[in-house]
């Protein structure tokens, strides 16, 4: 697909004092459409989520714009969305949870090819529950981790196994639907770090076979803040430590106090920008898939 690049990067405040951004585990420049958004969300008149009030509708009409774009990007289900800090909390969050229902004996399993935010929570959460970890390596000279390596720490104590889907230091993409069948195969769960392959590749949650998925939006244009997506009826089997007055329902009792609307709304924009970049018609998901 081609562009005008001058137009695109004429949308980036950024770039106007001539600096070449080339961080990419720092994150992304942001659109003026992704600004505008968190600016116009944070001084609208605006509520706790609700249907009473405009106020209230606004705050809730956000939330569910944030979902939709969000499964639109990761070909997932709205309903599976969860919003939080960052991709590290979300999981640690997660981590914590999953932990409760592990027993000594049990395994984990995670790789020397991920960021430490993809292992340091699970390792941390092992540890509390009495369970195993076991490491995958990968191949020094080419940075290949394939499914064969993973296999290999795998078995029938496995609970979980924990995989990037890109390695934000070398580039790295593991095999992640290989490894995501074999990970099946012994009964586990199949946690992926997306944060760095979202922004390079088109996301197929159920393609990828990917249990739970966490990225961040501030890796493809948007504002600080995490996701994490899942089906909705797994998420329906967790039960994570929240406040009495939190909400019950999935995918609310998976976000801790009142969510940041204005990052959320910059979150849509940032995936509308990505989407508008397509200049063929469709769906906002069809269009990201041939930008």
């Amino acid at each position: 697909m081609s562009y005008d690049v001058a137009a695109v990067r004429a949308q980036f405040p950024a770039l106007r004092s001539g600096t070449a951004h080339f961080d990419g585990p720092g994150g992304t420049q942001v659109p003026e459409p992704v600004a505008r958004a968190v600016a116009e969300t944070l001084t609208s008149s605006i509520a706790n989520r609700g249907r009473t009030t405009a106020a209230e509708r606004r705050a809730d009409d956000t939330v569910l714009a944030a979902r939709a774009a969000m499964a639109d990007l990761l070909a997932a289900d709205p309903r599976g969305i969860v919003f939080g800090r960052s991709a590290t909390s979300l999981t640690f969050d997660l981590s914590r949870t999953l932990a409760a229902g592990w027993r000594p004996g049990d395994e984990v399993v995670v790789t020397r090819l991920d960021h430490d935010a993809n292992v340091r929570p699970w390792v941390i959460a092992a540890e509390a529950a009495g369970a195993t970890v076991r490491w995958v390596g990968f191949d020094p000279d080419t940075g290949e981790l394939t499914a064969d390596d993973v296999a290999e720490q795998l078995g029938e104590r496995t609970r979980l196994v924990a995989v990037t889907g890109a390695s934000n230091l070398i580039g790295t993409r593991p095999p992640l639907a290989e490894i995501a069948a074999r990970v099946h195969a012994v009964g586990a769960l199949f946690a992926v770090d997306g944060v760095h392959l979202t922004a390079h590749a088109p996301v197929d949650l159920g393609a990828l076979g990917a249990d739970f998925y966490t990225c961040s939006p501030y890796k493809f244009l948007g504002p600080h803040c995490g996701v994490l997506a899942a089906a909705p009826a797994l998420l329906e089997t967790l039960r994570p430590a929240k406040l009495l007055p939190s909400p019950d329902a999935v995918p609310e009792r998976f976000e801790l106090g009142t969510l940041p609307y204005e990052l959320l709304a910059g979150t849509t924009a940032a995936v509308d920008f990505l989407a508008g970049l397509s200049p063929t018609p469709g769906t906002r998901r069809e269009r990201w898939w041939r930008r």
